[in-house]
């Protein structure tokens, strides 16, 4: 594996009197694929939400490209390459599609790819380019979300939730699309509930109870783990 590209040290996140990430701490390495795993409520999306920026931390550091990011705001780390996908898609609907992707390019707009690659790589939105993004099922939605967070030219891709919601034939599409987005050398940090399709992803795979990792290893053989097997993937 490669040097870490992104490294999360001992990071807590707290709402109020909460403890949602008690002293979590991972890397992720260039190229690679990390999936957080584990039930509603286990601190994926807010371990993301402090990645991103989104959440000032309660305590703990994160490292983006070898520099402490833990301070600088959200619109700072996406113009330096670090964007989230968050959960509920959160596409502007009375904007056209087209338009939406504008406002991804937006930050980093000497890296920004071209409109027509993102069309290239999502062909359904380059049929629905000129619609309002609410008319947009919910499956397009999703893709425009990724769409626009990777029109930007990303380093690393914080996907938060993506298949939540979706039809079966829209999940295997999108995870069609993460398998693209990974095998073009874009980093990928995957918060997902569908735990086996997230570990058959990934490479290493984190899985969160209550706020804390408590189990990680490469994502093969968490998939093989009886713990895991028996608390969060069931029987095929």
């Amino acid at each position: 594996m490669s040097e870490p590209i992104l490294e999360v040290e001992d990071l807590r996140v707290a709402y109020g009197r909460v403890q949602a990430v008690r002293g979590v701490s991972f890397t992720v390495p260039e190229g690679g694929l990390v999936a957080l795993v584990g039930a509603n409520g286990a601190g994926k999306s807010s371990v993301l939400a402090a990645v991103s920026g989104l959440m000032r931390p309660a305590g703990g550091r994160v490292r983006f490209d070898g520099e402490d990011v833990t301070r600088r705001p959200a619109h700072r780390r996406i113009a330096a390459g670090l964007v989230l996908v968050p959960e509920g898609r959160q596409i502007l609907g009375t904007l056209t599609v087209a338009e939406n992707l504008a406002l991804g390019a937006h930050r980093r707009r000497r890296q920004a790819a071209p409109e027509s690659e993102m069309y290239d790589l999502f062909p359904v939105l380059a049929e629905r380019r000129a619609l309002p993004a609410g008319s947009l099922s919910g499956g397009e939605q999703q893709m425009l979300a990724i769409a626009r967070a990777m029109i930007a030219r990303p380093r690393v891709v914080l996907l938060d939730e993506p298949s939540m919601g979706l039809a079966p034939k829209m999940v295997d599409e999108v995870f069609a699309v993460i398998e693209k987005i990974r095998a073009s050398g874009v980093t990928v940090v995957l918060v997902e509930q569908n735990a086996r399709r997230a570990l058959r992803a990934a490479d290493t795979g984190h899985v969160l109870e209550t706020g804390e990792i408590a189990h990680s290893g490469p994502a093969s053989e968490l998939l093989q783990d009886p713990r895991v097997v028996k608390a969060y993937l069931g029987v095929e």
